[in-house]
């Protein structure tokens, strides 16, 4: 400190003018404080008051003081904290400019360029894209600037050391203190392990796949060849059998006497030779309906039923029959063994319902995620459950031949035409309750991609779903 003129000076020189103007200003702005009485009495007690009101200030400037220090204490801590987030988080954090120059990086993004922080910031982050990804980089960086909004892009990303990763970038551009350009905040996710995995997964499906295609060719070989083996050996019995048919009957004529026993036993001959024509005929319809070739499309149900009804009029009005019937979906098929199919089904109802009582047949249908089912219910003799695996086979019988006659053969047609149409059959029943023969149908048809609408199940509520 120097005196000037007799006054102490506080080294005016070293302050800034602006701010002694600023200050003398509010000195000046600042009220006078009362006249200091001039009683010593009134000083003193002046005087400590003013002592006192020092030290209550200076209390409160430690007190303050001390809140600032623990409040810049918490501020470092919590730094730190996110600093550690930052620096060891699973992801490569950048803060880019609008020409990709990283501005900041942390230590992950470091390890996954293979530089240190100071070679990397300055540089432009395209220079480690790869170059068939850059011009797609350049327009997702313009995007990210433009809408401001958060954007996500894969590409794939070159390390120092010219190895290659794939890699997520998801980035968002965020506004900065005014007068300074905005920056974009980029997470860098090192995705491929997760591209390995979805290759190796798409070769596996791809060797899965042609597995199948070879298997399913093999199995489509080995069924023309036992097809063809069938029709071949139908179509060369018909011959013999009807040779031996000619034979008999030459020899039941030769015999002369009616009733004896050689009559007897060439009637027996010609009957098993009748049998045996008609068990070969339906083996060839069996076989012959499966290679036909379907033609699918959307087909209502309730038309079919009702083009079964009419053809089968004749049977039904021969006999006391109540038929019933739910509203019918639409389905992906084909309509011409899709009649064949319901007309197998009613007919099945038919046979194996006492003739001397009135005759229920209820059509009813239920429907989950992925199919539709119909359900042909009837209060015939029905089965024991003991057998549900056979009642499907062809030519297999639960019944006795004099009983109810038929070869066995219609509802090997059912399944064999609901097997063509992806779908599958079941059957339930009870001795002496009636059985329920069950087909379902997929709503989503593999081979054709389509999923149709319901069309038709409207109305009433929905029915517990059957398995």
């Amino acid at each position: 400190m120097k005196e000037v003129d007799g006054s102490p000076e506080t080294g005016k020189e070293d302050l800034d003018p602006a701010l002694r103007l600023e200050a003398e200003r509010q000195l000046r702005a600042v009220p006078q404080a009362l006249d200091v009485p001039n009683d010593p009495a009134a000083l003193r007690l002046h005087a400590q008051i003013q002592e006192h009101e020092l030290h209550v200030h200076q209390i409160e400037l430690e007190l303050q003081n001390e809140q600032l220090r623990q409040t810049n204490l918490e501020l470092e801590l919590t730094r730190n904290k996110y600093m550690d987030l930052f620096e060891l988080a699973p992801l490569g954090y950048f803060t880019l400019d609008r020409n990709g120059v990283i501005l900041e990086v942390n230590q992950t993004g470091c390890n996954q360029l293979g530089l240190m922080r100071e070679r990397l910031n300055g540089r432009r982050l395209p220079v480690f894209v790869q170059e068939n990804f850059r011009t797609h980089f350049a327009v997702f960086l313009r995007r990210v600037f433009e809408t401001m909004q958060p954007c996500r892009v894969e590409l794939t990303l070159v390390r120092q050391d010219g190895q290659t990763f794939h890699a997520q970038v998801d980035a968002v551009a965020t506004p900065t203190l005014e007068g300074t350009p905005p920056h974009a905040r980029a997470a860098v996710t090192d995705i491929s392990p997760l591209k390995e995995a979805q290759e190796a997964i798409s070769l596996l499906n791809t060797t899965l796949e042609e597995r199948a295609q070879a298997r399913t060719a093999q199995i489509q070989e080995l069924n023309d060849e036992l097809e063809a083996l069938v029709q071949s050996v139908t179509h060369d019995l018909r011959a013999p059998l009807r040779q031996i048919n000619t034979h008999a009957s030459r020899l039941r004529d030769a015999a002369g006497q009616s009733g004896s026993q050689t009559e007897q036993d060439v009637q027996e001959v010609m009957s098993a030779v009748d049998h045996l024509n008609e068990l070969v005929g339906a083996l060839f319809s069996y076989f012959k309906a499966g290679r036909q070739r379907a033609r699918f499309f959307p087909v209502s149900l309730e038309r079919v039923m009702a083009d079964v009804r009419k053809g089968m009029k004749t049977e039904l009005q021969a006999r006391q029959v109540s038929l019933t019937q739910d509203p019918l979906p639409t389905i992906y098929g084909d309509g011409r063994t899709l009649q064949m199919l319901f007309s197998q089904l009613l007919s099945n109802a038919l046979k194996f319902s006492p003739a001397d009582s009135p005759v229920q047949i209820r059509v009813s249908t239920q429907e989950n995620d992925r199919e539709y089912l119909i359900c042909v219910r009837d209060n015939g003799i029905g089965f024991n459950m003991r057998h549900k695996d056979r009642i499907f086979g062809i030519f297999q019988r639960l019944h006795q031949e004099r009983e109810y006659s038929g070869l066995g053969l219609g509802l090997a047609l059912v399944r064999r035409i609901a097997m063509r149409h992806g779908g599958r059959v079941w059957a339930e029943g009870k001795e002496g309750e009636g059985a329920s023969i069950w087909v379902a149908f997929p709503k989503e048809q593999g081979q054709h991609g389509q999923k149709l609408n319901q069309t038709s199940l409207q109305g009433g509520k929905t029915p517990t779903l059957r398995p």
